[in-house]
């Protein structure tokens, strides 16, 4: 058992905030001798004094200073715990799950979750971040509400067109690739290792069937990107997340026409039209739209 409740420390952090005991009364629709009663018993099964008479003003003790610095995380706290119950109740979301292919640009994706969370306070997003097929194989687990991953062509799936994400051929600046003529590096390509970014399973198949080709493979974007300024080798990458790096001279195109690839958004059945989960797939689409147009 406790030996206060959250209602002694809202009618403790109140009579601070409007000045009296009185004005505190009036906001929380309280006499003023019952407030004075809540705060009298706050204190004695405290055993601190937290409040002392200033004139005709209360004013903080230290120690009462200390505490209600406190009392005001639990209480902010308690006040989003109401609220996300009433949010339950509303038939709003407490959780919605996102599969979100890595090719996508993370500068884009916080911007849209953080729009997405203004509106929606009480709602919780879970991301998980997918390469390659991981994202198909999410999808046929069910373990997302709303998926923005990359699908094959063929796939008959209900899906909604997002953005294509352009690749570009990089290399870091010194490679020897870029120290020849353009015209050479295509034949030259096969003497040096590439970079993929692979999901878990094609790399364990990778060591099964190992390819013609000298390869090196990173489960993720950001691995692959590192592995390429540290000269390992070439690879190709997202043009959108490079870009900083090629303004800088840290690494360089090689000079081949770039590649792209489709994102979709796709939707699991039993969140189909929920407006929660609408919602942030519009808060992703405007921040898409901001950037693209």
């Amino acid at each position: 058992m406790f030996k206060t409740s959250i209602e002694q420390w809202q009618l403790f952090a109140a009579v601070i905030e409007h000045g009296s005991i009185a004005s505190a009364a009036e906001h929380h629709h309280r006499s003023q001798p019952a407030v004075s009663y809540q705060l009298n018993q706050l204190q004695q099964r405290l055993g601190v004094e937290l409040l002392q008479l200033q004139g005709r003003r209360l004013v903080l003790t230290e120690a009462g200073s200390a505490l209600l610095a406190q009392a005001q995380l639990l209480l902010n706290g308690f006040r989003d715990l109401e609220q996300r119950a009433d949010a339950i109740h509303a038939g709003r979301r407490a959780v919605v799950n996102l599969v979100v292919d890595s090719m996508f640009p993370q500068a884009w994706l916080f911007a849209g979750l953080k729009a997405f969370h203004q509106q929606y306070k009480q709602t919780q997003v879970h991301v998980k971040e997918s390469v390659k097929d991981e994202g198909i194989m999410q999808l046929q687990q069910q373990a997302g509400d709303l998926y923005l991953i990359s699908l094959p062509p063929t796939s008959a799936l209900e899906k909604q067109f997002v953005m294509d994400v352009q690749f570009i051929c990089v290399a870091h600046s010194q490679h020897p690739l870029l120290q020849v003529t353009q015209e050479l590096r295509r034949s030259q390509l096969a003497s040096y290792p590439m970079i993929q970014v692979v999901d878990k399973q094609s790399q364990q198949l990778s060591h099964q069937y190992p390819a013609a080709q000298e390869s090196w493979y990173f489960t993720s974007i950001d691995a692959a990107i590192g592995a390429v300024v540290n000269q390992l080798g070439f690879g190709w990458l997202p043009q959108q997340q490079v870009a900083p790096l090629l303004a800088d001279g840290t690494l360089a195109s090689i000079g081949m026409n770039s590649r792209s690839t489709p994102l979709y958004f796709v939707r699991d059945d039993s969140s189909r039209h929920d407006p929660t989960v609408q919602a942030l797939s519009e808060a992703l689409q405007q921040q898409i739209d901001s950037h693209l147009h």
